[in-house]
């Protein structure tokens, strides 16, 4: 078992050097205000990346990865719906460069409740051509820290979203971040997840600035008690940390993790390394 993975094969994926796990981040703007958001957007100024920022930093991107390999976006914010239009221009120029490309859109999900959006995301065209797949933000009983901007809960909303996408039998893979408010009960919430969301595959993060010794002490137990059940079929979902981000059960694993933003290629990391915390990179207007 890899070390640093809920559930993977028994032995390490093969490291490609020189591939990415390649975040475009278009825009700080979020349609939810997640009280233990990785970002800290009060009173950063607006970013949203320009057409031409999009282009150089594909440019970027495909001109560092080797050209036998799949190159992977993914589509990343602030919330990244809100810059559809821009995020298909993003696809569009990429692919003209491109065709052995992957675009992850990594969501809060809100927007998949509006019937002619979901609509819009099936009929993509690269959506059609198997080159996109989709993750949606869900923290199951912690979820209630995911609240709108007028202090709404946000559950109702997504619960519909989960309903709609299987109607419309669109696949999506389920980001869960583990927290204060659902450390106690990491494994029944993701058993419940698998069972009555059932979403692909489940890619966990963990706010480890909200958690204490003894939960990080309950952490490392409850993933133990996942992988058994997994092991024991219990579950059949898998469940995977994210920085094994955007697999898509595949044979190897990316070498590096970039981020770009309306400042350029603003992080770069080993992909093995656990994601360091994130913010847009930006001076509050008030500092």
């Amino acid at each position: 078992m890899l070390e640093n993975s809920f559930y993977e094969s028994s032995s390490p994926k093969p490291v490609i050097e020189g591939t990415g796990v390649n975040v475009i981040y278009f825009t700080n703007q979020c349609n939810l205000a997640c009280t233990y958001c990785y970002e800290d957007l009060s009173g950063r100024p607006r970013q949203i990346l320009t057409r031409e920022q999009i282009k150089d930093s594909v440019d970027i991107i495909l001109d560092r990865e080797p050209e036998d390999q799949q190159t992977l976006f993914v589509l990343f914010g602030g919330e990244v719906t809100l810059e559809w239009s821009n995020a298909e221009y993003m696809m569009e120029y990429a692919y003209s460069k491109k065709k052995n490309v992957h675009f992850n859109i990594s969501t809060n999900g809100v927007m998949f409740r509006k019937d002619w959006f979901i609509v819009q995301y099936t009929n993509l065209k690269y959506n059609k051509l198997g080159l996109t797949s989709l993750d949606i933000s869900f923290d199951g009983v912690g979820n209630q820290e995911r609240v709108t901007h007028n202090g709404k809960q946000s559950t109702p909303i997504l619960m519909d979203v989960f309903r709609k996408l299987h109607l419309y039998s669109v696949p999506f893979r389920l980001r869960y971040t583990i927290h204060a408010e659902n450390i106690g009960s990491l494994r029944e919430d993701l058993k419940n997840i698998i069972q009555y969301i059932s979403p692909e595959r489940v890619i966990t993060s963990v706010a480890w600035d909200t958690l204490n010794d003894q939960q990080l002490g309950l952490l490392k137990s409850e993933k133990e008690l996942l992988r058994n059940d997994w092991l024991s079929n219990m579950i059949n979902t898998p469940v995977c940390q994210m920085f094994c981000d955007v697999c898509n059960g595949c044979t190897m694993q990316k070498d590096i993790k970039t981020y770009f933003t309306d400042e350029g290629n603003v992080t770069t990391y080993k992909n093995k390394e656990s994601t360091p915390k994130f913010n847009d990179f930006k001076e509050k207007e008030n500092d």
